[in-house]
């Protein structure tokens, strides 16, 4: 549709349209008609109206202003929930949500809203979709969009704006919105043509899920969503099955090379990272059918199930040491929808140096498959480059890999698994241990399996990490955390996203207090929508991670990492929530159970002894040169002195 001429209202309606049309200047297009008061935009059809009456010309025509265009076009993409808070420049949009059919979730936060909707998306694989107004209420969406961005989450971001006539002014609660999120988004838009809010829509939905899945955000100042028109049905086309473009085309010789190295490799290993998770099944048949041990980045967690024998758990920096053992001696590594991502590498120069030498002689090397093309070569160059749909390629490689024992290399690899699995030491006394109160809670989960399907979101710090190391994931999508922009702050909305997405599951969440005290204030969303989330704090009153940084770097001298926390158990009983202490090991059995098996929200706050997150890979140091639980006392030494252990460059970021 488009607008061919504006007219003010010199002359009544009707005569100016029928003046114009006797003149051949309306066909199919759009009049659009100002008034002081409103503004119209009618339909016109047919070659030229002549002296056609214009009731004639109008039926399948409904009047609707911008929201309920956008409504309409949200219906046709599937979205069934949109996560948001309210404000005066969204308020024309929000209003075409009253009494629908799309489930609008309240947060206490646009930061929450953003986090909610993208924890949605994580845990299905669907569109996760927020809503904000101007202002602030767009600022505080940066964070969450930029965490969508780097994690690769299908996200659609709207938010409102001020009129286009005062845009640019300075108004109340303006931004440059689109200039602020071009950077975090994988395209924005401000739509300042109501005819164009069906094609941006279109447009982001498209974007959003085309090759590697990332958030779009459409700026939508205040008067075109206001503004009416009587819009056809046929601007609303039916969403196909995949609104995202083609994948690309398989290049069959590259399929063939990838094949003919795994098939002379005698130490290969596949790294699997979250780009595989719609396709565990073709995963599990590679790695069963060449004997190929499987590693995963911590976004990929449960894409290979890790009770499986092949499985070598989560690699990287705070991953297993087996698992960093086994990519540096492997001779070909295949990287499954993974980037190379630095806290899975170690420093680059000393990576995968076995691989690299068969590389040379040609028994193997690096392959890299992934849709996202712009990965190859942004951190190393692959022997083997696949741009592909994960799937795909791994379908194509099927039937050329060959079935192979590799005994040897799968006896080194359960050797290593043995010798070096995690564990912690106890605290004195009783006491509890982060990595204690989380393995309580996967024996419970594997002793007493519940019925439901179980989904684990966390914060950012040690707790993540443990969560990581000492919970055995078997289905891809049940690990919700924030990666490689480390949010702290995003797990209680994270939780809360994932139990909307999935609700007849059971959502735990693994928060730090650091973590949990940042968007606490969420807890009025779980008591406002009834969702039965399991939310479990380690308490340590420190913000432990960044404390072990600088004894280790900075010689002891801590700042700004110690919490001067509430009472989360009074906190949560003023929202209603169920809500229990726990500080001893006694006591630790029966609490998960009342936890985990409780009728609606429980929170139990976990007094923990603060410790180090083992394995570690230092800064500069390569994946195999990790402090492991041996090196605890040389490196944490006393409460009176620092470790023998020392240590030099810059601490992790």
């Amino acid at each position: 549709m488009e607008v061919l001429c504006s007219l003010r209202w010199q002359t009544k309606p009707m005569k100016a349209i029928r003046a114009l049309c006797g003149h051949g200047q309306v066909t199919r297009s759009m009049l659009k008609l100002r008034s002081a008061n409103r503004c119209h935009v009618y339909a016109l059809y047919g070659r030229s109206w002549g002296r056609k009456s214009f009731s004639s010309q109008v039926a399948a025509l409904r009047e609707l202003t911008g929201g309920e265009v956008i409504f309409n076009m949200l219906i046709e993409h599937g979205v069934d929930t949109v996560f948001g808070y309210s404000g005066g420049a969204v308020l024309p949009l929000i209003d075409a949500f009253h009494g629908k059919n799309i489930k609008w979730i309240t947060s206490a936060h646009e930061q929450c809203s953003g986090h909610s909707a993208a924890a949605y998306a994580k845990s299905t694989g669907k569109f996760g979709v927020a809503i904000v107004t101007s202002g602030p209420g767009l600022t505080n969406m940066v964070t969450p969009m930029q965490d969508a961005l780097t994690d690769g989450v299908p996200m659609v971001v709207f938010s409102g704006q001020v009129p286009t006539g005062a845009m640019g002014t300075d108004a109340f609660q303006e931004c440059p919105a689109t200039e602020i999120t071009r950077s975090c988004t994988k395209w924005n838009y401000v739509c300042l043509d109501f005819n164009q809010l069906p094609w941006a829509v279109n447009e982001a939905f498209r974007i959003a899920k085309s090759g590697r899945p990332g958030p779009c955000h459409i700026d939508l100042p205040k008067d075109i969503v206001s503004m009416s028109a009587k819009v056809p049905e046929a601007i609303f086309k039916k969403a196909s099955v995949s609104s995202a473009d083609a994948p690309p085309m398989l290049d069959m010789t590259a399929v063939q090379k990838a094949a003919d190295l795994i098939n002379k490799s005698k130490r290969p290993i596949l790294y699997v990272g979250q780009g595989a998770s719609h396709c565990p099944e073709i995963v599990s048949q590679i790695a069963h059918k060449a004997n190929i041990p499987v590693t995963t980045t911590c976004h990929g967690m449960g894409i290979f199930d890790e009770q499986d024998p092949l499985s070598m758990h989560m690699l990287g920096m705070h991953g297993a040491a087996y698992a960093n053992f086994a990519i540096q001696n492997a001779d070909c590594i295949i990287a499954v929808g993974s980037r190379f991502d630095d806290r899975t590498t170690g420093i680059v120069a000393k990576y995968a140096p076995k691989a690299r030498a068969a590389e040379k002689d040609g028994s193997g090397g690096i392959i890299h498959i992934n849709i996202d093309k712009s990965t190859f070569g942004k951190v190393l160059q692959p022997t083997v480059a696949l741009w592909a749909d994960t799937e795909h390629a791994l379908e194509a490689l099927e039937p050329l890999v060959s079935t192979n024992t590799r005994e040897e290399w799968l006896k080194q690899c359960q050797a290593w698994k043995k010798e070096h699995k995690f564990n912690y030491v106890k605290a004195p006394g009783g006491r509890l241990k982060t990595q204690q109160v989380i393995e309580a809670v996967n024996t419970h989960l594997e002793q007493k399996p519940p019925t439901k399907e179980v989904f684990v979101a966390t914060g950012v710090g040690n707790h993540q990490m443990m969560s990581c190391q000492f919970i055995r994931w078997k289905k891809p999508r049940t690990f919700i955390t924030s990666g490689s922009l480390g949010v702290m702050g995003a797990g209680l909305p994270f939780a809360i996203g994932t139990q909307v997405a999935n609700p007849d599951a059971l959502t735990i969440l693994i928060d730090g207090d650091g973590s949990f005290g940042m968007t606490n204030m969420d807890l009025q969303t779980v008591k406002r929508y009834k969702l039965p989330i399991k939310i479990a704090i380690m308490n340590d009153d420190r913000q432990q991670m960044v404390w072990i940084w600088q004894r280790l770097f900075f010689e002891g001298r801590y700042i700004s990492v110690t919490n001067d926390n509430p009472d989360f158990v009074a906190l949560a009983q003023a929202y209603g929530i169920k809500a229990v202490h726990c500080d001893n090991e006694a006591d630790l059995p029966k609490v998960i159970e009342e936890w985990l098996t409780s009728d609606g929200p429980m929170l139990v706050d976990f007094k923990v002894v603060p410790d180090i997150c083992l394995p570690m890979v230092a800064p500069g140091k390569a994946l195999d040169e990790m402090i492991l639980l041996q090196d605890r006392d040389a490196v944490l030494g006393t409460e009176e002195e620092l470790g023998s252990m020392k240590f030099e460059g810059l601490a992790p970021s």
